[in-house]
């Protein structure tokens, strides 16, 4: 057969040449080839692609003469692939996630656009055509602030088609929340309405999203760079940089940073004082908690917070054993390792919180008609998880069928350990090599039982003994740059934590800037956390206004927003004067009943409409004038 009689080959190529350069490629080095060729049809050497095909080594690694590397062209790759990835981020995961996409694309030889949903042009929208979105969840199925205006657009009248848009999905969340990752599944689900096509299935991560946001990123990156052949030009200008074999190569344009200790390997940081803040007589036990990271390299700056591994109690593991009847000393695998069941009861997995995918596991072997309808109602499933652990569901539905409850599905229903994250307390500029928390012990009587947080009961009763820990950077709720910028601190209970850090940090800088803080508990008496602190700030002037709010010294409740409410005029003075917002706390009633406040102030004071004022929240909230770290 010659060329003449298949039109659709160059000339000077016939179907044996194809077999013979093909016969050894599997499907997926074929696919590749496909995409290889077709970014090279893009530049203006189509002549040379015949003569410059790369041979394929017994690994499937490519590789080309040395004629190859002055003939390619990235702008091939660039023009039949462009790439943006949007994130919207509450703590700042969202932006690591992103960032390590866009660097291991770029090791691919795709270049990126990474944007910040906060600045994001909507307009530009209808353009994209390749499209990864990394969203968290904030509270209970809502957008972050950064996310709110593109969701908004998304689900309003003006949002355009897009049938030529591919999209992925990176939705980050916390499992013990009813609507986890609720963000992401809206923007997933919205996008294919209106026509986008999925490049990948939306990858749902929880509390340690890491591993599974590492392998979205993995595999979306490949499926992109195999289907424009971005195997090839991973170089960063093509005919310039290739080495002495002729093979081209890439580097990252994008440097993701280097993490000296994270949860797969964290600090083990000896424990150097606890105090108890509150005074005896206090409903509340609240303590300050100070780590030594000496040797560590640890580093932070205020407002990051601290991620404790914590272990369960000799207490809950017992109750768990009573009521399985299990051998601890059994070997079960989890999380892809083998280990004893005390073991993985003790130091790997969740025991004292239940969530949606426990219990649909734990019904997998129940079969148990209650069960499986409180699975199917997202309200129940809210009801029935408050205030029960692991001990509570095996008792209330036991196993059915032979062998019952065995080791191994114990390991296998149950959740991994989550690592804790506490709000850092303190400034390594006043405490070098230290770390300091503040943390409220939780304990509790819950159906017929007592319970207990447990990290925060793990850290109130280790004594002499190491914690292991790691940072967790907060990329937004941070100090304002300019050192001459007010702030205003709400910050009640242990939500006062940060905001030590921050006026700590402001003090040893010799910041110029205005610091108030608005703080509220139960008693002035027992519950006046850091007191002599903030009264040695204010003597010195570092701290220019105190506000406090103690709920239960008088008939009737007084909370931090009933003083924002009373400094109406003086806090709106301040926000139009540039002022930061701060609020770190509750955010189940707290954060939305001081932004509800926020707004009063603004109607009032600002003589807006309520929608004006719900705006001028928004807009605060957007360019990062009023931050949150509620829990």
């Amino acid at each position: 057969m010659n060329n003449s009689d298949n039109p659709l080959l160059p000339a000077g190529l016939n179907e044996q040449t194809l077999d013979n350069l093909t016969a050894n490629l599997s499907d997926r080095q074929l696919l590749w080839l496909s995409g290889y060729m077709y970014a090279l049809s893009k530049t203006q050497n189509t002549a040379s692609i015949v003569a410059n095909v790369p041979s394929v080594t017994q690994n499937g690694t490519p590789q080309y003469s040395a004629q190859i590397a002055p003939q390619l062209n990235v702008s091939a790759v660039q023009e039949a692939l462009k790439l943006t990835i949007l994130y919207g981020s509450q703590t700042g995961n969202c932006k690591k996630a992103a960032t390590m996409t866009a660097a291991k694309a770029a090791a691919r030889g795709i270049e990126s656009k990474i944007i910040d949903m906060a600045e994001y042009a909507i307009k530009n929208l209808k353009d994209e055509r390749h499209l990864l979105v990394v969203v968290s969840t904030y509270g209970e199925g809502e957008p972050p602030a950064a996310a709110e205006e593109l969701h908004g657009f998304l689900f309003g009248n003006r949002a355009p088609k897009l049938p030529e848009l591919q999209f992925s999905i990176l939705a980050l969340g916390d499992s013990s929340y009813t609507q986890f990752c609720q963000t992401g599944i809206d923007f997933d689900e919205k996008l294919e309405k209106l026509g986008g096509k999925r490049l990948l299935a939306r990858m749902d991560c929880d509390v340690d999203w890491h591993d599974d946001g590492e392998r979205w990123a993995d595999l979306i990156v490949e499926k992109l760079a195999i289907s424009v052949g971005a195997n090839v030009p991973q170089l960063q200008a093509v005919g310039q940089n290739y080495n002495g074999n002729g093979t081209a190569y890439m580097k990252p344009q994008i440097e993701v940073p280097k993490v000296v200790f994270d949860r797969k390997k964290p600090f083990h940081a000896p424990i150097l004082e606890k105090i108890q803040l509150n005074g005896r007589g206090s409903t509340k036990e609240t303590w300050h908690v100070e780590l030594s990271l000496e040797g560590s390299g640890l580093t932070y700056e205020v407002g990051d917070a601290l991620a404790v591994i914590p272990q369960n109690s000799e207490r809950l593991v017992s109750e768990v054993l009573k009521a399985t009847q299990l051998d601890p000393s059994v070997s079960v695998s989890f999380d892809g390792q083998n280990s004893s069941l005390g073991d993985v009861l003790m130091e790997k997995a969740e025991l004292s919180a239940l969530n949606r995918d426990v219990l649909s596991r734990y019904y997998d072997l129940t079969k148990n008609d209650n069960l499986k309808q409180i699975i199917a109602d997202p309200k129940a499933i809210q009801n029935y998880v408050y205030g029960r652990d692991v001990v509570d569901l095996v008792t209330e539905f036991s196993p059915l069928g032979v062998g019952g409850l065995t080791p191994q599905y114990l390991a296998d229903f149950l959740r991994k350990m989550p690592s804790r994250a506490y709000s850092i307390a303190s400034s390594l500029e006043a405490h070098p090599e230290e770390v300091h928390l503040t943390v409220g012990a939780v304990r509790y009587q819950a159906n017929g039982r007592k319970k207990e947080g447990v990290a925060s009961t793990f850290l109130a009763e280790r004594t002499d003994e190491t914690v292991k820990v790691f940072v967790e950077q907060n990329e937004f709720f941070k100090l304002p740059k300019d050192t001459k910028t007010d702030i205003i601190m709400v910050g009640p209970g242990t939500g006062i934590a940060p905001f030590r850090a921050f006026v700590e940090e402001r003090a040893e800088t010799n910041a110029s800037g205005k610091n108030w803080l608005i703080f509220g508990n139960p008693h002035f008496e027992t519950d006046f956390l850091y007191q002599t602190e903030w009264q040695q700030y204010l003597k010195k002037g570092i701290l220019s206004r105190l506000d406090v709010a103690f709920s239960r010294d008088q008939a009737e409740k007084i909370y931090v927003q009933h003083r924002i409410l009373q400094k109406s005029k003086q806090i709106f003075d301040w926000l139009e004067s540039g002022a930061t917002f701060y609020v770190c706390g509750d955010k189940t009633r707290m954060a939305s009943d001081v932004e509800r406040a926020l707004i009063a102030v603004a109607e009032k004071e600002g003589r807006l409409s309520n929608e004006k004022a719900v705006e001028y929240i928004k807009g605060l909230k957007k360019s990062r004038r009023y931050l949150e770290d509620v829990y």
